[in-house]
């Protein structure tokens, strides 16, 4: 049995100085009594005016409902993108990070809790960005993609949208990284700005979103297929947890729901937990079971199966799924993009068009590892 405990760390009463960033919500309802109906996530939070939604950052200020975290960052970092799960979209490049504070979810494991649970969040951690100064800090590193990431960027909506939609003035691709527990309206939305989504779906089983989430399964589900039916570039993660979901029924309904209504070219990444939060008395789960997994989603016609949260294995890297030829190799956070992948993505050997995409030349590091 797994243990349940609540943090021993500092719980912060914030009190911020809102008003110098707070946006009016792009999507949400008025109702009567000065309510309004919160219209982001399928919890569609009914708010009486002073009062917050589940995720603390969304407000009724005199009858109308502001995102109070807009503009607010308490992580940014130059990372690969490889880090987000993605390893078909420009493999190898550098990615601009972004992290805010609140979330839609409160998952029992969570990694970024001192972010994602807004009590914890201490407020020497919060800075003040504008979209023009996230812009101009990735034009001057040379970054050419932002990437919305660590507590869950849903929450961070509309300075989400408003900065995605400036950067492309500017060239930039937007990554969005989400559980994606968001409305149809809202992914919607996201789909006119964002370039790549990384969704992580917990597990496939409903009484598990609802315990170790406080979320539900199924809008979850409903939106990969929207994201999917759209033609954009995504791939899916599935945290495999010790104890919880690292038993085959959890990977057959996983690759089930992929082949029957998504496509086995979709990138799966099993990836591996570690203790946080309040799981912290199992061990990070071990490299057989992930491995486990991905030779299960081969077997049963998943093209592209990987693991995550792993240094150095087979699983990490890209093989042309017809002839079996080496294409991306992948240790710790290098890439590694082999002459056996065209700049179009075709296997060299056989022809096979995988879905690689942007395949930067400068991504084409040597090979300096045995």
């Amino acid at each position: 049995m797994s243990h349940v405990w609540t943090p021993d760390v500092k719980k912060y009463n914030l009190h911020l100085e809102w008003n110098d960033t707070s946006k009016e919500a792009y999507l949400y309802e008025k109702q009567p009594g000065n309510k309004v109906r919160c219209c982001l996530c399928p919890r569609r939070c009914v708010m009486a005016p002073g009062k917050t939604g589940f995720c603390k950052v969304r407000k009724n200020i005199g009858g109308k409902l502001f995102a109070q975290s807009y503009g607010k960052a308490t992580h940014v970092t130059v990372e690969r993108i490889e880090t987000e799960a993605i390893h078909h979209y420009n493999p190898g490049g550098r990615i601009l990070s972004l992290g805010n504070f609140g979330c839609n979810l409160d998952c029992d494991y969570c990694q970024n809790w001192m972010y994602s649970q807004f009590e914890y969040s201490s407020p020497e951690h919060i800075y003040d960005y504008s979209s023009k100064q996230v812009i101009d800090m990735a034009i001057s590193d040379n970054v050419k993609m932002l990437s919305w990431t660590y507590n869950d960027p849903a929450v961070w909506f509309e300075f989400v949208i408003d900065t995605a939609r400036e950067s492309k003035k500017f060239g930039l691709k937007n990554l969005f990284k989400s559980a994606f527990f968001l409305t149809s309206e809202a992914v919607g939305e996201l789909i006119k700005v964002i370039d790549v989504f990384a969704i992580s779906i917990k597990a496939m089983d409903e009484e598990y979103y609802k315990k170790f989430t406080k979320g539900w399964l199924p809008p979850v589900l409903e939106n990969t297929r929207q994201v999917h039916r759209s033609g954009m570039h995504y791939e899916i993660s599935n945290l495999v947890v010790t104890g919880l979901t690292n038993n085959n029924d959890n990977y057959d309904k996983m690759i089930n729901f992929i082949l029957d209504d998504l496509s086995p070219e979709t990138a799966i990444h099993f990836t591996r937990f570690h203790p946080d939060y309040k799981y912290m008395d199992n061990a990070k789960t071990p490299l057989e079971d992930v491995m486990a997994a991905r030779a299960r989603a081969r077997a049963a016609g998943i093209k592209y199966p990987y693991v995550g949260n792993a240094f150095d294995c087979d699983g990490l890297n890209t093989y042309c799924p017809s002839c079996g030829e080496l294409l991306i190799r992948r240790y710790g956070l290098n890439t590694y993009v082999k002459p056996a992948i065209s700049d179009s993505g075709k296997c060299n050997k056989c022809g096979c068009q995988t879905p690689v995409i942007h395949i930067d030349q400068s991504g084409r590091q040597p090979e300096d590892i045995d």
